[in-house]
């Protein structure tokens, strides 16, 4: 659940597979074979300034220039934007396979999944309005226009899935997933029947926009480890509600989302009913 961004939630979307660059650069454009490995970067290579270095950066002195990403750069891609929604200062391509546009930096940032790169100018118009537009018609008709765009997009070959993430449980958070798991069984028989499966618990601490997430694939829930010993009590144990409540739809062959059901669920698990919330941090402002 994110804090302070407004997100485009696509669920079940999967862009195709791109190698990960480290640098924040334009990625090279996906090639059509497997990628072969390339050498091994220079023990004592420098990276450029704010960015690390390529992992697989040329060792001699003089570097070769480096491929450019299909379709529009970042900048471009502002500048058909920023007509239309000034606030955004910036674009950031990301390779997020479920969020696939979203706003960052308190509104100045636009996040974009790098498929579009190559959106044609009427899509990159119409995310501009889709988190610009005051009025619901407009956004509507927007966010229909990026839905059909991505429709397009071609799905990851079954081949070259993401491998799993393996979790790691730090020392200091048994306590916390011990206080998370009675919260969850506690509100899974009083409110749920008993009914909900009991999912794997983990805390994160690599969550910087978000308190929480539930996860389909695999089926989990994962808690920011800052909400755990940074926020005031009770912060932690809503974000689980709130998560339990995407469990519910899951469960229940639903898509996870925050529309009428979840509201409704929320005013009985007195869990605020949107994506985003203010949180009562012990020191003001998250650290």
């Amino acid at each position: 659940m994110s804090l302070v961004d407004d997100v485009l939630d696509l669920f079940g979307w999967v862009p195709p597979a791109r190698p990960r660059p480290k640098s924040s650069a334009p990625p090279k454009p996906a090639p059509v074979a497997e990628p072969q490995p390339s050498a091994a970067p220079a023990p004592n290579a420098a990276p450029s300034p704010g960015a690390l270095a390529p992992r697989n950066a040329p060792t001699s002195k003089k570097a070769s220039a480096p491929a450019k990403r299909a379709g529009r750069s970042e900048a471009e891609i502002l500048a058909v934007v920023a007509p239309i929604a000034p606030h955004f200062r910036k674009v950031v391509f990301t390779r997020n396979r479920r969020i696939m546009a979203s706003v960052g930096d308190r509104g100045r940032e636009l996040r974009l999944n790098d498929a579009f790169a190559t959106a044609p100018r009427e899509v990159l118009a119409a995310v501009a309005r889709l988190f610009s537009a005051r009025d619901a018609q407009t956004r509507s008709r927007a966010k229909a226009a990026v839905r059909e765009f991505i429709a397009t997009i071609p799905l990851e070959s079954t081949a070259v899935r993401r491998r799993p993430r393996t979790r790691q449980i730090e020392p200091g958070d048994e306590p916390h997933l011990q206080m998370l798991l009675d919260e969850f069984r506690r509100i899974n028989a009083s409110h749920f029947g008993g009914e909900l499966p009991e999912v794997p618990l983990y805390l994160s601490g690599q969550m910087r926009r978000r308190n929480g997430h539930f996860c389909s694939n695999p089926v989990e829930i994962v808690i920011s480890r800052t909400l755990c010993t940074h926020a005031h009590d009770g912060e932690a144990l809503h974000t689980l509600r709130h998560e339990m409540i995407h469990l519910w739809q899951h469960a229940t062959g639903k898509k996870p989302d925050h529309g009428p059901e979840f509201r409704a669920w929320a005013r009985k698990l007195d869990v605020h009913p949107r994506a985003t919330r203010r949180v009562a941090w012990k020191n003001q402002r998250r650290p």
